[in-house]
């Protein structure tokens, strides 16, 4: 017989702003130094808020480790800020140069991230290897562009399948049994959808301007181009178009992948709704331009808040006992350069 726990998010929004704000403030005065500390201080509270049962879940990276890593980052942005600056040959090089460093970036950020993650004193681990991890990431990325996309939803599948299954709590391994005929269709629903946008938009826009113009009487002239309703019209559509992304796409991958993820005879269940994924992204995004950036950190607890809380455990028998796995130190700077570079290694 199973029963389903519900995890618990209880964090607020008003103690995270304070967070936020004073480590904005001491990352400035110290010229971003403090940015290693404010990392750990923001995540050992929303991981602290996170409850599955009686226990939160804790963040126990080192500030330093971090710090080390960002300013190893620094020897190799610079570089490539340069080339940028002299010429987009020398900078397109360098990211060349630079592209069999992303696998490795990918596991060692995976790992530092996984093994300073804890629930109940035992540590999350990652396994991954390098060169698992370079066919799913550079050469994966190769392939969407070669079948102009027909590939992507099938890379994206055995990309998850790569971070779940080598993914562990203690010495307990997870498995993911997701197929791939969602992931085609969340994908094919999504370039629908934007074409649609697309064209609709565009079409609106154009019927738009010739009311406009027409509108302007027979003494204004020949019609001319309004180029500031075509730019408006333009961020609008594009504006519409990337919220779909986010709210959809996400919102379908999010829940397929933890929907399908096990460890032993747990499941894990959730069930994410696009509309209200949809309201909270275009609200957020609005709040955020009309106070100027400060509702960042109310934004984000929202989000969280909905997703932790439409996420269960459902879990068959009675307790179970997880072994702690061999502890093993990772350094920060992977971790550092998956941030920088936005790459998607967790769920």
């Amino acid at each position: 017989m199973s029963h389903a726990r519900r995890l618990r998010f209880t964090a607020d929004g008003r103690e995270y702003f304070r967070i936020w704000i004073v480590n904005v403030a001491l990352t400035l005065l110290t010229l971003g130094i403090y940015s290693a500390w404010a990392k750990v201080r923001a995540r050992r509270y929303l991981y602290g808020n996170v409850w599955l049962g009686d226990d939160a879940f804790d963040y126990t990276a080192n500030p330093v480790a971090i710090l080390r890593g960002r300013l190893l980052l620094l020897l190799v942005l610079v570089p490539v800020s340069l080339a940028q600056r002299i010429s987009l040959v020398y900078y397109y090089a360098a990211l060349l140069l630079l592209m069999p460093l992303v696998p490795w970036v990918v596991v060692r950020a995976r790992s530092f991230h996984m093994r300073n993650s804890r629930y109940r004193g035992i540590a999350f681990d990652f396994r991954g290897k390098y060169w698992d991890a370079a066919v799913w990431y550079p050469l994966s990325w190769a392939a969407s562009i070669a079948t102009l996309g027909l590939a992507r939803p099938l890379t994206v599948r055995q990309r998850d399948d790569f971070l779940v299954t080598e993914s562990r709590f203690g010495s307990t391994p997870f498995s993911f049994v997701g197929r791939i005929r969602p992931y085609y269709k969340a994908y094919l629903t999504t370039a629908a959808v934007l074409f649609l946008l697309y064209v609709g938009g565009v079409f609106g826009l154009f019927l738009l301007m010739a009311a406009t113009s027409l509108g302007a009487g027979p003494d204004a002239g020949p019609p001319a181009f309004d180029m500031r309703l075509f730019f408006a019209g333009s961020l609008a559509i594009a504006a519409a178009a990337t919220l779909f992304i986010l709210a959809f796409l996400r919102t379908r991958l999010l829940s397929y992948r933890w929907s399908n993820t096990r460890l032993r005879e747990n499941e894990f269940l959730l069930d994410l709704s696009f509309p209200t994924m949809l309201w909270l992204y275009a609200s957020n995004a609005a709040l955020i331009v009309a106070t100027f950036g400060l509702f960042v950190p109310f934004a984000r607890i929202r989000v969280l808040r909905y997703v932790v809380d439409q996420c269960r455990v459902m879990k068959k028998g009675g307790d179970e006992t997880f072994e702690a796995g061999e502890t093993q130190r990772v350094a920060a700077t992977g971790a550092e350069a998956a941030g920088e570079f936005g790459l998607e290694i967790g769920i």
